[in-house]
């Protein structure tokens, strides 16, 4: 389970920076309330003219919804499809933090295929009730609240102005039966429960991120769904996707169909050693389910990261103990697992896994997703991303050279396995990108912080 995250690298001075963002905030904020764009909008909503960093400018080609505090998307004005549908962001986020409201937590997901089967289809069924008869759009689910991540914004993983989906890993043949050579191109758009959208409104109370406010409360938990661009005659063999749900969305080609591929989802779990349960769904063509979303069968599920596992182990016919597999998984997603067996969906990279990748959600961001560096040579260097972290501990830093752990002061702060999180809180504090539905007085004050906080918090390697 991934999300697109790059990391804009330079030697600027941090006080240059600071000037910078200030004096480019106090231009944006002079033309915020008649900057107002050519492209259309939702009604009832506020449409600025921005630029690509969501900065409102008369000249700005870019438009930027805005239906609450944060911009519903910041996206090429000429990729917005005329009349709609447009994304609205669900952003109103619970200030008290929501009663008990987890069924699977009544499910023992460590008790062998059953439960962890039990376990993943309680939390599938929990994340459809009432989204799928709404469209997966939150504000008009009867049942129970959704939310999303603001600031998903910006750069190759920016909102499309339809769905809110946004880019994933693109995928090249014979991975998951494509011909070989030939590209796919993956979406998804993730929600929050309630409990979840409160964790969200505390870090996001303001455009100045309370860091340490990361924390998810048992019984959060997230969803998301993912869809690929691929067609029947992209696979060597049969179509993988026959018969899912599919989904127009905006690109910068153009409208483009995408059909449903997989779905992730995560709680947070006491009685893991992480704190997190992570599992994974894929669409599965045999089924004859009379909803074509429900199906989606379990790939499988990690409530640790088997710290040891190797390679080795897994040809030696040794079981995975923090991890387990699905008996009805789908057979492209089977040939599709993550490193040594471990838990990961079709669409993501086979080097990690779900639960390895996410416990990386931290800032500074100063490892990658999983070990992707030529130096992460070994099975001992690799283990470093399968570490069991501690609920509240923070991945750390890997030197990209030797691929060690090195210590930082401060250290990174823990996003508690959010990878959305990490998304939005770099767009604010390390790429300077702007609110654009801020009011002015907010904004400054929140630039001004952001400035501070980022002069303090700048990382010293030892």
């Amino acid at each position: 389970m991934r999300v697109n995250r790059g990391v804009r690298r330079g030697g600027r001075n941090h006080w240059a920076i600071a000037i910078s963002t200030l004096a480019g905030l106090a231009a944006a904020l002079s033309v915020a309330g008649s900057a107002q764009a050519a492209g259309p909008c939702a009604p009832g909503t506020r449409c600025l003219a921005v630029d690509d960093t969501g900065k409102p400018t008369p000249a700005g080609t870019y438009t930027a919804q805005c239906s609450g505090q944060f911009p519903d998307f910041v996206t090429p004005t000429t990729m917005i499809p005329a009349g709609g549908p447009w994304f609205k962001l669900a952003q109103n986020y619970p200030s008290t933090l929501p009663p008990d409201d987890a069924p699977w937590l009544k499910i023992d997901f460590r008790n062998g295929v059953q439960g962890a089967d039990a376990y993943l289809y309680a939390l599938r069924d929990y994340s459809f009730d009432g989204m799928i008869a709404a469209d997966f759009r939150p504000q008009d689910n009867k049942v129970r609240p959704w939310f999303e991540m603001p600031m998903m914004n910006f750069r190759a993983g920016a909102r499309e102005p339809t769905h809110g989906l946004t880019e994933e890993r693109p995928v090249t043949g014979p991975e998951l039966g494509l011909k070989p050579g030939v590209t796919v191109h993956n979406y998804a758009i993730g929600f929050y429960n309630a409990a979840g959208g409160y964790a969200i409104g505390q870090v996001w109370r303001s455009d100045n991120p309370k860091l340490r406010k990361s924390r998810f409360a048992q019984g959060a938990m997230t969803f998301k769904i993912l869809f690929s661009d691929a067609t029947a005659q992209d696979f060597s063999g049969p179509d993988i996707l026959a018969g899912a749900p599919q989904w127009t969305i905006a690109t910068k080609s153009g409208l483009k169909t995408v059909r449903l591929i997989q779905m992730d989802v995560a709680t947070a779990d006491r009685r893991a050693p992480t704190g997190w349960v992570f599992g994974t769904f894929a669409f599965d063509t045999s089924a004859t389910d009379p909803v074509a979303w429900n199906r989606l069968r379990p790939v499988g599920i990690s409530w640790g990261n088997d710290f040891g596992y190797t390679p080795a182990d897994q040809k030696a016919g040794k079981k995975l103990t923090e991890t387990t597999i699905s008996d009805q998984i789908p057979a492209y997603a089977a040939a599709h697992l993550g490193w040594a067996g471990r838990t990961n969906g079709p669409v993501d990279n086979p080097i990690s896994g779900c639960l390895s990748c996410h416990g990386t959600a931290q800032y500074p961001v100063n490892a990658d997703l999983a070990p992707f560096a030529a130096s992460c040579d070994t099975d001992a260097k690799k283990m470093q991303w399968f570490r069991n972290l501690k609920p509240g501990e923070a991945f750390g830093s890997i030197n990209k050279t030797t691929c060690t752990l090195e210590p930082l002061i401060p250290p990174p702060v823990t996003l508690d396995f959010s990878l959305q999180m990490g998304v939005a809180v770099q767009a604010a504090l390390q790429f300077y990108d702007t609110n654009s539905c801020a009011p002015p007085t907010a904004a400054v004050r929140a630039a001004i912080r952001k400035v501070r906080g980022n002069m303090s918090a700048a990382p010293i390697h030892r």
